[in-house]
């Protein structure tokens, strides 16, 4: 299954990069200090957590697939393993096959 696959190269990355796969579509709302956030989140979409915390989003924006980032600033000793993490994210991306 991708989740077990995808789970077991986020894990070599790092042992606290975890991922979930949203299975339908859905509004979540999140409390960000005195302001509610709302999200929204479609099936297929892939949510990747480091420690808990969301640090990116594999996504579809007007069709075409993407990443979209979560964090604010990686420090210097994450930076290699975010690289690699953005780059494992985006081997799982479908190619976007709509004509140009």
């Amino acid at each position: 299954m991708l989740k077990n696959e995808l789970q077991e190269k986020l894990t070599k990355l790092d042992s606290h990069l975890s991922c979930e796969i949203i299975t339908k579509d859905n509004t979540k709302v999140d409390l960000n200090g005195d302001f509610f956030e709302l999200q929204q989140q479609s099936a297929g979409d892939v949510i990747v957590k480091y420690d808990g915390e969301t640090v990116l989003s594999m996504i579809e924006v007007d069709g075409t697939p993407a990443i979209k980032l979560e964090v604010g600033y990686v420090d210097k000793p994450n930076s290699k393993m975010f690289a690699n993490l953005i780059e494992l994210c985006g081997s799982y991306l479908p190619d976007n096959e709509e004509e140009e």
